[in-house]
């Protein structure tokens, strides 16, 4: 792990398998840690301050998101698939819910304890994307109840990938605009209107998304402290000089990260120093996740 502040590596040794020819793929929830082994056929999660533990058996399916609500745990694959496997803890098997045609899971989140869905669609126009909340049945299938109308044509133009992100109880779209990416578009859902309008305000927060998925939502006045984990990590305060408020915080796959500010489109990339000999040798470098060890 990577201390920004003090620019010094710190060891943190989570449970995992020794010799395991495939290393686990990390996932946050708050203080939790989703630990993903196929090799050994589990899921793993870790609470980093309690060091309490459960396990789930490995999803059948293949999968690529995670998202924790309670005792519920969802596994799914965003932009591509219209199925999510859904298990509670205590379960031994996992169920699968699938959303009929034409329409594609863009992304899931869960807001005051409602699962909420981006739709993609095409039709004779071209794509069209709608948020819609998504209720999983016991026959198998991912019921739709569709909000409002299509995302705006121009919101969606140029964009690389859409995320669902929450802020203060508000329901967020971020657009991230090229490949690296060069810039991101933030969205609010405006409900009484049934429709989303671009925002350049966090109401000061600050919006932290590993490569292409929304972790978690700093607030200034709750003094939340956060650690961006994996292979780096950083111990920041809510008025620390190193988190800019009304930014947004992204990690993708190589030692940086990427600091957005909504206020003036302004972009820089930071690395990770000081990681040699982190991680296995033999193994892919995976995108960092980030911990955010007060929210419990």
């Amino acid at each position: 792990m990577f201390h920004l502040p003090l620019r010094r590596r710190l060891r943190f040794r989570l449970p995992l398998h020794d010799f395991d020819p495939n290393p686990a793929a990390f996932y946050s929830f708050g203080c939790r840690i989703a630990m993903a082994s196929p090799s050994h056929h589990e899921l793993s999660f870790v609470h980093l301050l309690t060091g309490e533990r459960f396990r789930l058996p490995y999803p059948p399916a293949p999968f690529c998101r995670l998202l924790l609500s309670g005792d519920l745990v969802l596994a799914f694959v965003p932009t591509v698939g219209r199925a999510v496997q859904y298990c509670r803890l205590g379960d031994v098997e996992w169920r699968v819910a699938s959303c009929t045609e034409p329409y594609v899971l863009e992304d899931l989140i869960f807001l005051k304890g409602n699962l909420h869905a981006l739709v993609r669609s095409e039709d004779v126009g071209g794509l069209c994307y709608r948020l819609a909340v998504a209720n999983l049945s016991d026959k198998n299938t991912v019921k739709l109840m569709f909000l409002g109308d299509n995302l705006d044509t121009q919101a969606a133009h140029g964009s690389s990938y859409f995320c669902l992100a929450e802020c203060l109880d508000e329901l967020l779209l971020i657009s991230a605009v090229g490949d690296c990416p060069e810039e991101f578009h933030v969205f609010r859902w405006q409900s009484m209107e049934g429709k989303w309008t671009r925002t350049t305000s966090l109401g000061h927060c600050t919006l932290f998304l590993t490569y292409f998925y929304f972790v978690g939502c700093v607030v200034p006045t709750k003094g939340m402290t956060c650690f961006s984990g994996y292979y780096f990590a950083s111990s920041l305060g809510p008025d620390h000089p190193r988190v800019r408020r009304d930014c947004l915080y992204f990690t993708d796959a190589k030692r940086k990260w990427i600091e957005y500010s909504l206020a003036d489109g302004s972009c820089d990339e930071f690395v990770a120093e000081n990681l040699e000999g982190a991680g296995r040798p033999d193994s892919d470098f995976r995108a960092p996740v980030w911990v955010f060890p007060s929210m419990c």
